[in-house]
């Protein structure tokens, strides 16, 4: 009955509307459970609106929502298990929270079980899980007795804090101290003393974090969502680029050097993984260029015929634009030099400074005048002072 009433609340988007019909329609049952029913069809249907898969027999939360894995990550991770640890390793989900991570691992044939410390979660989870026929034990990650035929422990510590307030779209605040997650790092690093552990965390961890794990800065369709990490690993450093809708993936070695470049016709921009796990310099090859400045994740190049290639690479690896004017930058001069620059909108980027990019983009707006071309201000910090470039998308 309770997915019967959720699915016909999905019909209505107005609570005003939606709870006094459904009150009468359903009048057998309580109005607390109409009211969490509606709760239960909105949430469905904002993670479809952000997935593109179908939530309707999944029970959910906000922070539920906020932290799930992309489909195309899962799907990732779950083959990344399989090849590693054989396609019927045991894997335990040691924070299987809503179960998302565990259904994607469950579909690739391995046999998973799953541990929640909140027990409402727990039981959404049960629910979540119940066609994989997954058991879920409601217990504290820290101190659960890891059965011995375990492959690999999973944890994806949560990184937000269930009693601050909520935001203006329901999330609570992100925990950025990895002392602070649930289990935290100093308890997943203790784990790995025993048994072979992968985790999920923010990819802005701090790399000295990382000793010997093994890290993969996970990006879908140029989004970066994650960093995978690998226990008893060798150090590694890579990124991962998704592309969820041609349904490819492409790793990249990271922690390699790559030399400047004068600056030429085109700015590279690659992708966020590339930048966070230091893997420009096979982008840089490719587009047969070098950085902007050694301290600055940006390329350049000057070969068109090397651009256009690169341009097709899927997934893509880089956004590339076709460089106009070059300036030292300041408030002053970038005025001057958009007087006579046209623009259908315009996006400012910068690197290695901080500024006010809302700021500088309503100044750029007011001093441009009115054109059918998107304008790109990159600027960027440079020895000889900040560099201002105005650009457009590369067309091939």
């Amino acid at each position: 009955m309770g997915q019967t009433v959720i699915q016909a609340a999905r019909e209505y988007s107005d609570p005003l509307t939606a709870i006094p019909t459904l009150r009468k329609r359903f009048s057998e049952i309580a109005p607390e459970l109409i009211s969490m029913a509606f709760s239960q069809a909105q949430l469905q249907q904002r993670l479809e609106s952000r997935w593109g898969v179908s939530a309707a027999d999944l029970l959910l939360t906000d922070d539920g929502i906020s932290q799930a894995t992309r489909p195309e990550v899962a799907k990732y991770r779950a083959e990344f298990i399989a090849k590693k640890f054989g396609s019927r390793a045991h894997v335990l989900d040691l924070t299987c929270g809503l179960g998302f991570d565990s259904r994607e691992f469950a579909r690739h044939g391995l046999r998973v079980t799953g541990i929640e410390i909140d027990p409402e979660i727990a039981e959404y989870a049960r629910y979540n899980l119940m066609e994989f026929g997954i058991e879920v034990h409601c217990a504290d990650a820290a101190n659960f007795e890891i059965p011995n035929d375990v492959d690999v422990v999973f944890v994806d510590p949560a990184r937000r804090n269930p009693g601050a307030a909520k935001d203006v779209i329901g999330n609570t605040k992100r925990i950025f101290n990895p002392s602070q997650w649930s289990p935290s790092w100093e308890e997943i690093n203790e784990i790995t003393k025993t048994h072979s552990v992968l985790a999920k965390v923010a990819p802005g961890i701090d790399k000295s974090e990382l000793a010997s794990w093994d890290a993969r800065w996970i990006s879908s369709d140029g989004d970066l969502v994650e960093c995978f990490l690998s226990s008893a690993g060798t150090g590694l450093r890579s990124a991962v680029l998704i592309d969820s809708e041609n349904d490819l993936c492409f790793e990249m070695l990271g922690e390699t050097a790559t030399a400047t470049a004068p600056l030429g016709n085109f700015l590279i921009v690659p992708d966020p993984a590339l930048i966070r796990a230091s893997a420009l310099d096979a982008v840089a090859q490719l587009c047969n260029g070098g950085l902007v400045n050694e301290h600055i994740a940006w390329l350049t190049t000057s070969d068109a015929s090397a651009v256009k290639e690169l341009s097709k690479h899927a997934p893509s690896l880089a956004n590339i634009l076709r460089i106009e004017t070059h300036f030292k930058f300041s408030d002053k001069q970038l005025v001057s030099n958009l007087k006579d620059i046209e623009q259908s909108g315009v996006t400012v980027m910068t690197r290695g400074m901080q500024l006010d990019v809302e700021a500088i983009r309503k100044a750029a707006v007011k001093a441009s005048s009115s054109g059918n071309q998107e304008l790109v201000i990159a600027i960027y910090r440079d020895d000889a002072g900040p560099q201002a470039l105005l650009c457009r998308r590369y067309l091939s």
